[in-house]
């Protein structure tokens, strides 16, 4: 099972679209299970797939409070044909309070529970593949998927508000690696590409910064905010769109070719 955070401490770089996209290419057509946690407070990824989420639904808060319940299984909502979802609410900004003022969120709650879906794995309620949404900035919640995580997918924008984000984000990431050896960037993903002199050297500048970068850059699209108010999967809404096949090729380079289930 892999594991895969998906964080930039800059926002509106594309961390939730990336993060459905993954998840709707992986389900629909690699035949794969997939967990996606949402770890902001927003709950942009939980609106988009549960937008009549039951009030006493469980989520990321619960899971962090260690008040879930016992099965992880039973902590999760059916999001979609082979999707389920963590999702997150208000609550998580309590515990960013909590956090900072009495030590109130267990950082090891997500820890825990991806180890125990990894122990499924295989199984009927298992899944292949977990991705955390994260959100801007260290939280309590993007801190506990860190720490949960085995790689992290860093998307950014050719600005450099966005390039600065992301170099804090990979010195913070070699820091949490003495409590979580395994994290490792996959890769930096550029968003939002389009044929322009600033765009151009902003992506010359990155694969320059020694950091691993997807040779798969995301184009600009009118399709993609389309598609988060249509609340339908990019790849699905817009399948043809450049930014549409842009994801499908993200996802072979992650993940290979389309293959059967099994081990990606």
């Amino acid at each position: 099972m892999r594991s895969i955070a998906i964080s930039n401490l800059k926002g509106g770089v594309g961390k939730t679209v990336t993060t459905i996209s993954l998840a709707h290419i992986l389900a629909a057509e690699y035949g794969k299970r997939v967990l996606m946690v949402d770890c902001d407070g927003q709950c942009n990824l939980t609106r988009f797939f549960c937008p009549d989420l039951p009030e006493d639904a469980l989520t990321v808060a619960e899971v962090l409070e260690g008040t879930g319940e016992v099965l992880w299984s039973d902590n999760v909502t059916e999001a979609g044909p082979g999707l389920l979802l963590l999702p997150a609410s208000s609550g998580l900004y309590r515990l960013d309070i909590a956090a900072i003022t009495r030590g109130g969120a267990s950082l090891g709650g997500l820890r825990q529970f991806v180890e125990a879906a990894a122990e499924d794995e295989g199984a009927e309620v298992g899944v292949d593949v977990v991705l955390f949404d994260c959100p801007p900035g260290f939280t309590a919640a993007s801190s506990a998927a860190l720490l949960a995580a085995e790689e992290v997918i860093l998307p950014v924008l050719a600005d450099g508000f966005s390039l600065e984000g992301m170099v804090d984000m990979a010195r913070q990431i070699q820091s949490l690696r003495q409590v979580n050896p395994r994290l490792r960037v996959t890769g930096v993903l550029l968003n939002q590409w389009r044929r322009c002199p600033v765009v151009e050297q902003g992506e010359a500048l990155l694969r320059r910064m020694g950091l691993p970068v997807f040779e798969t850059v995301i184009r600009r699209s009118e399709k993609v905010p389309e598609s988060t108010i249509d609340k339908t999967a990019l790849p699905s809404y817009s399948p043809t769109s450049s930014a549409g096949r842009d994801f499908r090729a993200l996802a072979r380079e992650i993940f290979g070719e389309v293959r059967d289930r099994g081990e990606i």
